[in-house]
């Protein structure tokens, strides 16, 4: 409202006096009350602003956990001189020196390994297997690796045939806690501790089977040979059976979905610099997988 309407008529002059003091407050407040958001609104944006500049620098000067299994030859924890190596382990520690982050890789039974992996932000793990039911759960980098699954048991077991996943459910059968292959075997309509028993790492699975108290064991065609000769078992004992029809196949790098996303960009690109100039060929050539 313009200050002159106020004086158009024939008021009194302390009349005008007093409406025109009251306009000019009024005028004051509404200018206050408009610097005041404006301030409000610009320490809300630099509030945020120091929030990502903080959380951006913690994910980048933080140590970048790697998570992974004990799974020969990709991922093998401890060697004779206590190191950890392995096709995948070489793949990711060249993907951290690459990146230029404080990483570490840092192994674990799967369950527990998959566990932290869900729970804590600016964390990796590999070598997954991707599905449906995971998809959801973590941000996928790329593919490290395909393999197949497969039904193993011992060649002295001539009494089992299986020529499909359900004639597999009238003997007890092996695989890994929170594994995909345990979600799979469940879908299917094996029943826990009836005819599907859970071990927290192979080399459990791998005596259960050897010893009679599972019958058959859920492996597949790369880390089967290797992962008995390391439990101290006779490989040449063991036969694969049946090969799995409609499973997942490809193992893959996935991070937190709490993952900063400039991390998120430095590890995938690295990831790719890698399989683009043969570093990652010449990997698996090294470790007999290509």
């Amino acid at each position: 409202m313009s200050l002159s309407l106020y004086f158009s008529g024939s008021l009194p002059c302390s009349s005008t006096k007093l409406i025109a003091i009251s306009w000019l407050t009024q005028q004051t407040e509404s200018s206050k009350r408009a610097r005041g958001k404006k301030m409000l609104n610009l320490s809300r944006q630099l509030f945020s602003l120091f929030i990502f500049v903080c959380l951006s620098f913690y994910a980048h000067s933080q140590q970048v956990i790697f998570f992974t299994e004990d799974l020969p030859p990709l991922q093998i924890a401890n060697d004779e001189q206590h190191n950890t190596s392995g096709a995948l382990v070489e793949l990711m520690e060249l993907v951290i020196k690459e990146s230029q982050i404080n990483g570490k890789i840092q192994f674990y039974p799967w369950a527990r390994s998959y566990g932290l992996s869900l729970e804590q932000p600016n964390t990796f793990i590999f070598s997954m297997l991707r599905s449906e039911e995971r998809e959801q759960k973590f941000i996928w980098i790329d593919k490290l690796y395909t393999i197949r699954s497969y039904f193993a048991a011992l060649k002295t077991r001539k009494d089992i045939a299986i020529n499909s996943i359900d004639d597999a459910k009238q003997y007890s059968v092996g695989s890994i806690r929170h594994d995909l292959a345990e979600d799979y075997l469940l879908q299917k309509g094996f029943t826990l501790n009836k005819n599907l028993y859970l071990s927290s790492k192979y080399s459990i699975l791998w005596e259960a089977l050897y010893s009679g108290r599972v019958d058959i064991a859920f492996t597949n065609s790369v880390i089967w040979k290797h992962e008995i000769i390391k439990t101290g078992l006779d490989a040449s004992m063991l036969s694969l059976i049946f090969d799995i029809p409609d499973f997942a196949s490809d193992m893959y790098l996935a991070a937190n979905l709490h993952t900063d996303p400039e991390l998120i960009k430095k590890v995938k690109n690295s990831l790719t610099s890698i399989k683009a100039d043969g570093r990652y060929d010449k990997l698996l050539e090294k470790w007999h997988l290509k």
